[in-house]
């Protein structure tokens, strides 16, 4: 197939698509209609306010495209048709281009003409870097595509996109969009660049033909892929007061994929990078001063200042972020712990860093075809793990494709340091196979006051008999590819709910951005982590860790306590005339092997045990035909 040829299909596909699309809103003659959208943009599309529909972006969420006029609408009682094709082409482009896009279908009133509309109000809260706002003009021969600079900054990247492809555009020879209370407009009143893109009929459905739909789409896709690649390059450093131990950065909320943080992004300065966790100014918790923030510019913590040497600019890279809807698990097919089951479509297997509310987790994410798109599937401990305020279904989180910098140990050590911790991770996994660890999962909340200086990590009683420990013995706490020693204490004061007391807050200084726990939280699944380890783990205020047993010192004071008795065996069979020593030597071993057999964790039986008897005993039994399945329950 010649590349003319793979071109021309690429082009029908989007343009059936566009018009798969765009069916949402010519229903009932463009009054537009509600669920169900199509499979493809079904995951990805929310509600905010009645009418209004919301796509979230994915790669490029700063970009924002809004239809205004997708469907029929009223302006001063009088009734306005639809911009046709401009829903459709809306959701198409963030489909394809991974921008966020904001589509009026029957909300009261007119976006592009009323004071106060629920679209504006949506763009004012997203804040994002550029905004493409499309509409729908006659046909005119001298032009294809008019654009409307506004009274602000139109975006440069947009305008010369769309004026170096092979459309033929005007600028403000047809709706300059100069009037206060359009989109674009009022867009631009806010600080964010943006442009009206008024489109042709001719380059529209219904009138228009396959390769003029084509040639509009290709420009269109190429201004928002250049508009999303330009629109952080620079932002200006502004310092930020944020008691955190780890380097923390404040953001235009438009940086952020449907979360609000916190998010591993790579600050870079003059080619010095720095790994820091960044929140959105909307968060809570972010200082009042720092809500304010305008697109261009970029909250930074002391410790992040200093690691990129206190540079006025800076740019940042985010990570890919999928934002995806929660359901509960199925209990035929439960997702292990620190898995997650995906749709094929929606993302790659791979490790994640789940996002909900402000807390963290590690995740594997499975692919299963029984996920819908737009859907993840978590287990019922991960989902109460993760909560800030309940675990309902529906609810959204992110899926980020963290670097392996956020995990990297940044202290090497020397050779010899290196060498005495590969032995000892050899050795862990070695006792780990014939003893077992078993991992327990918990939510991290705030050390008692006092604790954050010492490397301590304070349990819930009941954990302790779980994972084969005793209170004052070590354990090891893994978050991501990152592991630390620390000593096991019971706490005297589980958590139960809510956030530490606004006196601790201020004692401590360590958790201005630390969401609560939910309330009626099982004190159990929660552990008390100092500052220290957490600063050692590179890890965030809120998150999952995991704790399992540490083998060595366990190994170490069973083998003490059989000093004594195999000391006494030995000096009593050398007392002997004439001792044998390979029945010593063998009552050594059993006991050594009886004395360390306590440690071994067993495994529990996975499968239920049928017992034949009491079956046979039921009246009435009858002995089913065929293969007898308790039989295949056994093997």
């Amino acid at each position: 197939m010649s590349d003319e040829q793979q071109t021309s299909n690429v082009s029908d596909d989007l343009v059936a698509r566009w018009l798969g699309f765009e069916e949402i809103f010519s229903r009932d003659k463009y009054e537009g209609g509600p669920s169900p959208w199509p499979v493809s943009a079904a995951g990805s599309v929310s509600e905010p306010t009645p009418g209004l529909l919301e796509i979230s972006g994915s790669s490029r969420p700063q970009v924002v495209v809004t239809a205004p006029h997708a469907t029929n609408h009223e302006r001063n009682g009088t009734g306005k048709v639809a911009d046709r094709g401009t829903g459709g082409l809306a959701v198409l482009l963030a489909q394809v281009t991974g921008c966020t896009a904001l589509i009026a279908l029957g909300t009261p009133g007119d976006a592009n003409y009323d004071q106060d509309h629920p679209l504006k109000e949506r763009l004012a809260e997203l804040r994002p870097m550029v905004v493409i706002d499309l509409h729908g003009m006659r046909s005119r021969a001298e032009s294809d595509v008019d654009l409307g600079t506004g009274t602000g900054t139109a975006p440069p990247a947009v305008v010369s996109a769309l004026d170096n492809s092979d459309l033929r555009v005007t600028v403000n020879q047809v709706f300059d969009a100069m009037r206060p209370t359009t989109v674009t407009s009022f867009a631009q009143s806010l600080g964010i660049p943006a442009v009206q893109v008024e489109i042709g009929a001719h380059l529209r459905p219904p009138s228009g033909e396959a390769p003029a739909l084509a040639r509009l789409v290709a420009a269109l896709i190429a201004a928002v892929e250049r508009a999303g690649s330009t629109a952080s390059c620079a932002l200006t450093t502004v310092p930020v007061q944020i008691a955190s131990g780890l380097p923390t950065a404040v953001v235009h909320p438009s940086m952020l994929s449907g979360t609000a943080g916190p998010v591993p992004v790579t600050v870079t300065a003059d080619g010095v990078d720095a790994v820091a966790w960044a929140w959105s100014a909307a968060a809570d918790g972010i200082p009042e001063f720092a809500r304010a923030l305008a697109p261009g510019q970029i909250g930074m913590s002391r410790r992040l200042r200093s690691a990129v040497d206190d540079a006025t600019t800076v740019s940042v890279q985010v990570p890919p972020v999928v934002v995806l809807r929660t359901y509960s698990a199925l209990v035929d097919d439960m997702p292990d712990a620190g898995e997650v089951q995906v749709s094929p479509t929606d993302v790659e297997p791979g490790t994640y860093l789940l996002v909900q509310g402000g807390v963290t987790a590690w995740v594997h994410a499975v692919p299963r075809d029984h996920v819908r798109p737009g859907t993840v599937r978590l287990a019922y401990q991960l989902r109460l793990l993760t909560a800030s305020g309940g675990a309902a279904d529906n609810a959204r989180v992110a899926l980020v494709a963290a670097g392996p910098d956020v995990v990297r140990h940044r202290l090497p050590g020397r050779r010899l340091q290196q060498t005495s911790e590969a032995v000892d991770r050899t050795m862990e996994r070695l006792w780990r196979a014939i003893f077992r660890a078993p991992a327990f999962s918990a939510r991290v909340v705030q050390a008692h006051a006092g604790d954050d200086g010492a490397s301590i990590v304070t349990l819930h009683p009941a954990v302790f008999d779980r994972i084969g420990i005793e209170s004052g013995q070590q354990v090891l706490v893994r978050w991501g590819g990152r592991e630390v020693v620390a000593l096991a204490v019971a706490d005297h004061d589980p958590p139960t709910s809510g956030s530490p007391t606004a006196s601790m807050k201020k004692v401590q200084r360590v958790n201005r951005l630390w969401p609560d726990l939910p309330e009626g939280i099982s004190p159990h699944v929660t552990v008390r982590m100092s500052t220290r380890l957490r600063d050692q783990l590179g890890a965030p205020v809120a998150t999952v860790v995991t704790v399992r047993r540490r083998m060595r010192p366990v190994l170490v004071q069973n083998l003490n306590s059989l000093v004594v008795p195999l000391a006494s065996l030995v000096l009593a069979g050398a007392a002997l005339p004439d001792p044998h020593w390979p029945i010593l030597g063998l009552g050594t071993a059993l006991m050594s092997v009886f004395a360390l057999a306590r440690l071994r964790i067993p495994q529990p039986r996975s499968r239920a045990r049928v017992d034949e008897n009491w079956v046979e005993r039921m009246p009435g039994a009858v002995e089913p035909p065929g293969p007898d399945p308790r039989r295949a329950v056994r093997k």
